[in-house]
């Protein structure tokens, strides 16, 4: 059934029979202010998906998910590391973001996604539920316009700014690690 679903920084919704590890941290500098959390699975049944570029491990032992929030955006950022390796960023498009003051966060999923890979290539994807959820009356109009503006200036900033980016999310995840 399509609906907007709460989602949980820690993705908990999501994979509930894995072992991980999760920290989070409220976090502002110039180019952030929200939640940024780390997922480290320690026990997890590989899970692989269909990306723009084929099958794709996504999750297993030893993978990182590193999660930022921003407070008062409308998107939800996962930067999915392996060996200490960043091969996929992962962006839910969503209606609205409430982010605790240490920085866990929940966001609403507005069935739209962006997905960047290894080499900074962009692709929105999922944009036939984004339709079929204004055609049943689950999004309004503006949510719709909101979602898909949101989605192209995402892929705008990641064609401009991936390596900074690249290099940002490593020190995020440092952080975090440290901390």
């Amino acid at each position: 059934m399509l609906e907007i679903k709460e989602k949980n920084l820690d993705r908990r919704e999501w994979y509930t029979d894995s072992d991980r590890d999760f920290t989070c941290v409220y976090h502002k500098d110039e180019h952030f202010e929200g939640g940024i959390g780390l997922i480290t699975f320690t026990g997890v049944a590989r899970d692989e998906v269909d990306s723009p570029e084929g099958r794709l491990c996504i999750a297993d032992r030893g993978y990182q998910w590193l999660e930022l929030a921003p407070k008062d955006g409308n998107y939800t950022l996962t930067a999915m590391f392996h060996e200490g390796e960043l091969f996929q960023h992962y962006v839910d498009i969503t209606l609205k973001n409430e982010v605790d003051p240490d920085g866990d966060a929940r966001f609403y999923d507005l069935f739209l996604d962006v997905v960047i890979s290894q080499k900074g290539i962009p692709h929105t994807i999922d944009t036939e539920e984004l339709d079929e959820a204004l055609a049943s009356g689950i999004v309004t109009h503006e949510q719709y316009d909101m979602a898909v503006e949101t989605a192209d200036e995402v892929v705008a900033f990641y064609k401009n700014n991936f390596e900074k980016l690249c290099k940002k999310l490593f020190e995020y995840k440092r952080l975090l690690e440290t901390s």
